[in-house]
């Protein structure tokens, strides 16, 4: 049995995703997703509610991606894979765009940094996936990420962000290998891109590359051989009981990936939805033993940790999102999430 991810050596420790750009809908409707510097200011530090000063850390890197994006007639693209509505290169840059937006963002995590006892954080941002349909064969795939991505780190250069903001690598959307050839070849344009990412050095370190693949994908278990540099498996119980944490986090283990703990804004209104997040903890907590006798240990502990908390809602009651909403309204599961993050056990 391979052993989690060593912390020590791991370019993470704890993972924050921060959805951008749009969600869009089975319907086909688009949900504008977008992060302001108060809202990172709580997932930066752990602010105390009686005093309103910071009296810990929270998370250490933050994932920036976007699943959908508009195009000019505003209609949504997907920037993963799809067969139906494929975001081509122009929307590629639109996502860019959006990253790079004055006060929103990437610049608003900087400046959540810069009101914060924090020195600097951790960024990665997504590749958008290259679907054949706008790009054609896998060269020209290949050919229009590593494009997209040298765009990407000139725009980056040119902001003044270096003081607080250290941009590790980039992360490979697309949570499954589709295609496996012979016309189109994933693992061929991963590999291809990872090699690329590999090539390029910012700020005196080469840059890595991290991929997130769900239970049971294809190839999920391939990460090293595909050139990640860290992986992270999602158990997906939060969204579906059948599946199991401890199954899951056996699989981390056993493939020497890290786990990701996932829960949405149902946590803040729904008990049983609360109650699944908490097993996360739970079996992070103690580590244990799943249904086919395979061990695992206390990943809160021992393992890089991902973080997927859900994205924006906009309702009648304005603009929600599951871990600001928790710190907003001063639940105590924000506390006991600092905790299990820190190592700490609640009293």
């Amino acid at each position: 049995m391979a052993p989690y991810p060593s912390l020590g050596k791991s370019p993470i420790d704890q993972l924050f995703l921060a959805y951008t750009g749009y969600s869009i809908g089975t319907d086909g409707t688009p949900h504008y997703q977008f992060w302001e510097c108060t809202d990172f200011l709580p997932l930066l530090v752990h602010i105390d509610p009686a005093t309103g000063l910071a009296d810990g850390g929270m998370f250490t890197d933050f994932l920036f991606l976007a699943l959908g994006i508009l195009n000019q007639s505003g209609e949504g693209r997907f920037l993963a894979r799809s067969d139906k509505a494929p975001a081509g290169w122009n929307e590629w840059l639109r996502y860019m765009d959006e990253l790079f937006l004055g006060d929103r963002n990437l610049d608003a995590l900087c400046q959540a940094v810069r009101c914060s006892p924090l020195s600097r954080t951790n960024v990665w941002v997504a590749l958008p996936y290259p679907n054949p349909q706008p790009f054609g064969d896998d060269a020209c795939r290949i050919q229009a990420v590593v494009d997209w991505m040298c765009l990407f780190l000139d725009r980056w250069a040119k902001k003044p962000w270096g003081d607080c903001l250290c941009l590790k690598g980039f992360y490979w959307l697309q949570e499954s290998l589709y295609f496996q050839g012979p016309a189109h070849d994933d693992r061929q344009v991963i590999r291809a891109v990872n090699d690329a990412i590999h090539a390029c050095r910012h700020a005196g370190q080469t840059l890595q590359s991290i991929w997130i693949p769900y239970q049971q994908a294809v190839g999920w278990n391939e990460w090293a051989q595909l050139g990640f540099d860290l992986a992270f498996l999602q158990p997906n119980y939060y969204f579906n009981p059948k599946k199991s944490v401890e199954a899951s986090a056996a699989a981390s283990e056993a493939a020497g990936m890290g786990v990701e703990i996932e829960f949405d804004l149902g946590v803040t209104y729904d008990q049983e939805k609360r109650e699944r997040l908490l097993s996360y903890l739970r079996a992070g907590a103690s580590g244990g033993t799943d249904g086919q006798g395979n061990t695992f240990g206390p990943f809160q502990y021992d393992a890089p940790l991902a973080w997927y908390t859900g994205g924006w809602f906009f309702g009648k009651n304005g603009r929600k999102q599951a871990l600001v909403s928790l710190y907003q309204s001063g639940d105590p599961l924000y506390h006991e999430l600092f905790c299990f993050i820190n190592g700490i056990t609640p009293p």
